[in-house]
């Protein structure tokens, strides 16, 4: 049969019904054995009657058919009088319903939430409305548990950075008074003090001075979390050589320091630079027991990361102990073989993540170490 042509024939009506019986034996069956709600309503009483649903909604919404057909959504309690009419303007705005989120009502009262899908059927000169409905009341609760458990870690985390920022803050007072009282022992009593007195009174410095570097680093961590970026583009080549300029005018070393090409990157200088100034000052000092230190310093473009490296052939680490690496207060090696405060790696990790980046380190016993962090292009 030419469906172009107007040349019909009687033969050819015969076919025509015959294709529409089959099309709508078989549309009937996958109405009846799909596994998604299904419903038809007609129009042409000017309202949205129900006039078939399938088991599958009949099994979702605890119905009978006898308490649904020949009844609206509305006069059943499917739909709410509002939800009813914000989906009647959908369906009369742009012909049907596409993927739209619908808030049902299933005889218990239980909500349940559906994404929906409305569309215009003709069939035995009636026009209907065939729904198609995938409850997604389990995802949206899902949903729901991870947004509360979110904000109690929010709330958790605020707590910690407000705990440490005041732990850090009073600190600093008897830390005064120590370093005051030993100064004045040192300046004053010293000469009064034997062997053993001045050693002690030498292990207190030692240790307030290690104190205050930790009161430092512990400020600096509490603080990252309330801090925003202020971004800019950031010249890491001249960054880079400032902070190596810093380091051997603050501590001279004697390691090598091969400086590859640095891509710029978008960022926050302030603390771009307290990340290099960490690495770097952690591959120069874990690398300083070596006869020949050196530290490598470079970047690798991809399609949308840089790829930032800093490389040492120092003492590196275990690498079953890398999960422990960026913990506050976690440190692979002891203050008698390297002095920290084991909280540089944890504000390092903080500022990448802030910046949407990821840092890993790689490292094998007394050949080395190696820090990689990623940069989005495109900050």
């Amino acid at each position: 049969m030419d469906i172009f042509s107007d040349n019909i024939t009687i033969n050819d009506l015969d076919v025509a019904i015959q294709f529409f019986n089959e099309s709508r034996s078989g549309f009937l069956k996958l109405f009846n054995n799909s596994p998604v709600c299904m419903s038809m309503t007609t129009t042409t009483l000017g309202k949205r009657s129900y006039r078939r649903v399938n088991q599958k909604f009949l099994e979702k919404f605890g119905y009978t058919e006898e308490e649904i057909i020949g009844k609206t959504s509305v006069e059943v309690g499917i739909l709410d009088e509002a939800e009813s009419l914000r989906v009647r303007t959908l369906i009369e705005e742009n012909g049907r319903l596409q993927n739209d989120y619908v808030k049902c009502i299933a005889k218990d009262g239980s909500i349940v939430h559906t994404v929906s899908s409305i569309e215009t059927m003709e069939m035995n000169g009636e026009t209907y409305l065939v729904s198609f409905f995938i409850d997604v009341t389990k995802i949206m609760e899902q949903q729901s548990i991870i947004q509360q458990h979110a904000r109690q870690l929010e709330a958790v985390n605020k707590e910690l950075e407000a705990f440490s920022y005041s732990v850090s803050h009073d600190l600093r007072a008897p830390l005064r008074a120590i370093n005051g009282y030993t100064q004045i022992l040192e300046e004053e009593y010293k000469s009064v003090l034997d062997e053993y007195g001045q050693k002690a009174l030498q292990v207190v410095q030692t240790n307030a001075k290690k104190m205050g570097n930790l009161i430092d680093d512990l400020l600096t961590f509490a603080r990252l979390g309330k801090k925003s970026l202020s971004k800019s583009m950031i010249d890491m080549q001249q960054l880079v050589n400032e902070v190596i300029v810093e380091l051997r005018t603050a501590n001279p070393f004697n390691a090598e320091i091969k400086l590859g090409t640095l891509q710029s990157v978008k960022g926050d200088y302030a603390l771009m630079k307290q990340v290099m100034l960490n690495l770097i000052s952690n591959a120069i000092k874990y690398s300083s027991k070596k006869e020949h230190p050196v530290v490598e310093i470079y970047s690798e473009t991809t399609d949308d990361h840089i790829r930032y490296v800093v490389k040492d052939n120092g003492a590196g680490f275990d690498m079953k102990y890398a999960a422990k690496l960026f913990g506050v207060f976690q440190r692979l090696h002891s203050n008698d073989e390297f002095e920290g405060t084991g909280v540089g790696l944890a504000n390092v990790q903080r500022i990448i993540n802030k910046h949407g980046g990821s840092i890993q380190a790689n490292a094998e016993l007394e050949k080395g170490a190696i820090f990689t962090f990623l940069l989005p292009v495109n900050l």
